[in-house]
């Protein structure tokens, strides 16, 4: 079963400057985020998760179907533009 949620997320971009707060949709799996609409683009999950090094959060990999990624923790509070 999944959610569709409208989130709002802390954002920071690839130079690791915080872009502030931006609202998302969201559809979530019983793990975690697998499709994200944020920025006028739509992200699916990769297949990767991992665990952010300096925070130690649980972490998904998406991407575009153009190849722009973004990791996002699981519970959609924060993206990490890559």
């Amino acid at each position: 079963m999944s959610t569709h949620q409208t989130l709002r997320v802390q954002v920071t971009d690839t130079n690791q400057r915080p872009r502030g707060v931006m609202t998302i949709e969201a559809d979530f799996d019983h793990l975690g985020p697998y499709r994200v609409q944020h920025d006028g683009q739509a992200y699916w999950f990769t297949g990767k998760s991992g665990t952010h090094r300096a925070s130690g959060v649980a972490t998904r990999e998406m991407a575009t179907a153009d190849d722009t990624r973004l990791w996002i923790t699981l519970g959609g509070t924060a993206i990490r533009e890559d």
